[in-house]
């Protein structure tokens, strides 16, 4: 745990912002719209680009639309359970759109293998095995060429893996055995020509000649020396990272990716700045891997408001032009259009003047994005008129746990008050949205959960590692080290261990420990009483020999994790609707409709069937005009209409299905396959099942 912070600690450090300097500034910017003449005119996708799916979200544009037409409006009632596949490795949660190739469905298991399924019986005709998580979010086909057979390219852990699809086996010529080990990335990746591009989760983008595994460019999202956004920083760059996914026109050769949030979470003052390339839409010449241009939504985000979801390319009718245009939702809820080759947007963006930080030493960015189109689908800002009114002691209950709570449009942390704000799981996911390339139109599943976020410093002594570790340290790196880091920082959504004396007490902790909470395991089955008592007096620092924090550098702040606004019953503490489905107009920024999206089954029993509810699934679309989507924790799959958003059918899943329904046509016969294994940030019932759907 020892921190060796570098740099003298100056002025600015220990400063507190002046907000009347920052309200001296003009309240709005506006970042113009492109000019007509200025965007680029649509090379329409072939009519049969949408036949086939054999890159997960459909096709390298993220389309998520199938042009099939069997399934309609009248007859998609009739839908039955065509074939479930079981893969019998074990439970767990898999969130990838799986792909079809032929008469054969190929997807990553619960158990993390890799199958070959009959794509009309959900017989298994072949298993694979990688090393690490296969396909997390996604994999895709490569035909082959003349001199090279076709290759099936899945991410995997460290590796990235060029399997054969008609055997199941690795491709010898790809890498050392049929893999390459360049670090790990959990996206689809794109293929332009022989150029295989794949997002790093540790930042840069790669492009690796698909037939052989060499690397032949690298970009960098977290910039460095001279390049000009190195100067968007003053500190460390971290984050910056494409964890939600990226996107390729193959007719201009240009890949686009979507980057997350600079790191760490909640407080800046580490990294101040506008912080280019994160929170980014970056375009990429897909053959040289050459910069071309980028588009960022928030500027020096420290409320872990990333860009979670691929970027969706399409074609709409622009004031008498047809035009190709990038779509982009974001975890605020917004929708950004733009150019596909220049990257300007579609419509005005309005900046606003944002509030000051109360941290020393942190410097909030002077204008945040306030859009007034495309309009956000989801809420933005938490407010005390948002409280559930659920019941009366549910809304008590929120209210007293508000009482000294900061919030607002964009509000920064203070140490030790608790902010409440929206976005943490969206607005959008990283799901991402289905796109009708005909009528302009944008389907996507958003949430509306609030969360409860408290920055306080981290510990003022921390473990020497001179010192023999203790009995503490060492149940902590045999149980939690994996989720907390080696640190006790946290790593993704596991909150940090630092100051616990400051907000809990031994009691909470051990019953916490024995219990376990959400994707915490309890540990009471591997760990005696003697074990939790070692490992609670080495995480209240009462073990071994500590040696102070050096107090160089910046103050370093730490947070209590990612704790829900919830009710006295455990839903959330907002007004409904808490999850939503949204169809979105992109030539006229409206949104045409929104309608709850899943229920509670606990409250549906009571008749509260209107309430929405988290999801984490997203919209497949088909030219039938129909929308199909899960992912919420009632664990059904739904049918709507893409016109009204009225709900046409639904069907129980066996499990919850947390990923894009994938839609094939195969023999005549259309099918709706969804993973449905449950798990994942909604804890469900965990199983390992692929379902199919198709009319009698």
């Amino acid at each position: 745990d020892f921190e060796d912070l570098t740099g003298q600690t100056s002025w600015k450090d220990r400063l507190i912002e002046d907000p009347e300097r920052r309200a001296a500034l003009p309240e709005f910017q506006i970042i113009p719209a492109a000019e007509p003449d200025e965007l680029t005119t649509a090379i329409e996708a072939p009519s049969a680009y949408f036949n086939t799916w054999t890159r997960s979200h459909g096709d390298s544009h993220n389309s998520r639309y199938a042009s099939t037409t069997q399934l309609t409006k009248e007859n998609v009632a009739l839908l039955e359970l065509a074939w479930t596949y079981r893969s019998g490795d074990g439970a767990g949660n898999v969130q990838c759109n799986p792909i079809v190739v032929g008469d054969l469905v190929i997807a990553p298991t619960s158990g993390q293998n890799l199958v070959g399924i009959d794509a009309s019986t959900g017989e298994e005709r072949w298993r694979f095995e990688p090393e690490g998580k296969p396909a997390f979010r996604g994999l895709i086909y490569w035909p082959g060429d003349s001199d090279n057979v076709a290759r099936v390219i899945i991410p995997s852990g460290e590796h990235i893996y060029a399997i054969d699809p008609a055997k199941g086996s690795a491709i010898e010529e790809f890498g050392k055995s049929g893999r390459i080990s360049p670090g790990t990335c959990v996206v689809a990746p794109t293929i332009y020509k022989h150029t295989l591009i794949a997002p790093s989760l540790a930042g840069p983008i790669w492009g690796f000649d698909v037939r052989t595994g060499e690397r032949v460019w690298t970009f960098e999202t977290k910039p460095d020396g001279n390049h000009f956004a190195a100067h968007t920083w003053e500190g460390i760059v971290e984050g910056a990272n494409c964890w939600g996914g990226m996107a390729l026109d193959e007719a201009r050769g240009i890949a686009y990716v979507s980057t997350g949030s600079p790191k760490p979470n909640f407080s800046g003052n580490t990294h101040r700045g506008q912080n280019i390339f994160a929170n980014c839409v970056i375009a990429i010449n897909a053959a040289t891997g050459e910069y071309l241009w980028h588009f960022q939504e928030l500027r020096h985000d420290i409320w872990d408001l990333d860009i979670p979801a691929p970027p969706t390319l399409t074609s709409i009718d622009w004031q008498g032009h047809r035009v190709d245009v990038v779509a982009q939702v974001t975890k605020l809820g917004n929708t950004l259009v733009l150019d596909r080759v220049t990257g300007k947007p579609l419509f005005p963006l309005r900046l606003r003047r944002a509030p000051t930080s109360k941290l020393p030493g942190e410097r909030t960015w002077p204008y945040q994005p306030d859009p007034e189109l495309p309009e956000p689908f989801a809420r933005q800002v938490f407010t005390m008129d948002d409280i559930t009114d659920r019941t009366p002691e549910a809304h008590a209950f929120v209210k007293n746990r508000l009482e000294s709570a900061n919030m607002g449009w964009f509000e920064p942390f203070e140490e030790n008050v608790a902010t409440a704000l929206y976005g943490f799981h969206g607005g959008a996911e990283w799901t991402g949205a289905a796109v009708d390339p005909k009528k302009g139109k944008l389907y996507v599943s958003g949430n509306n959960v609030p969360w409860l976020v408290t920055v306080f410093q981290r510990d003022p002594v921390v473990h020497d590692p001179g010192a023999p570790k203790t009995k503490g340290r060492l149940v902590y790196e045999e149980h939690c080290i994996t989720c907390h880091g080696p640190n006790r920082i946290g790593i993704g959504m596991a909150p940090p261990l630092h100051a616990l004396a400051a907000r809990t007490n031994d009691d909470e902790v051990r019953a916490l420990l024995k219990s376990g909470r959400n994707s915490m395991p309890a540990i009471a089955e591997t760990a005696n009483d003697a074990d939790i008592d070692a490992l609670l007096d080495y995480l209240f620092l009462r073990d071994g020999t500590r040696k102070p924090v050096q107090k160089l550098g910046p103050p370093r702040y730490t947070h209590n994790g990612y704790p829900k606004l919830l009710d006295d019953e455990g839903y959330p503490g907002c007004k409904p609707p808490w999850g939503t489905l949204n169809c979105i107009d992109l030539v006229s920024g409206k949104i045409d409709w929104q309608v709850p999206l899943g229920v509670y089954p606990e409250l549906e029993v009571w008749g509260i069937d209107d309430t929405g509810a988290e999801n984490f699934g997203g919209p497949t679309l088909t030219a039938g005009g129909l929308v199909f989507c899960a992912g919420t924790p009632d664990n059904r799959i739904r049918a709507f209409d893409a016109d009204t958003g009225a709900e046409l059918w639904q069907h129980e899943l066996p499990y919850g299905g947390y990923a894009p329904p994938t839609v094939y046509e195969l023999n005549g016969r259309t099918y709706v396959l969804i993973a449905a294994t449950g798990g994942g940030k909604l804890g469900t019932e965990m199983g390992d099942a692929y379902v199919a759907f198709a009319l009698p």
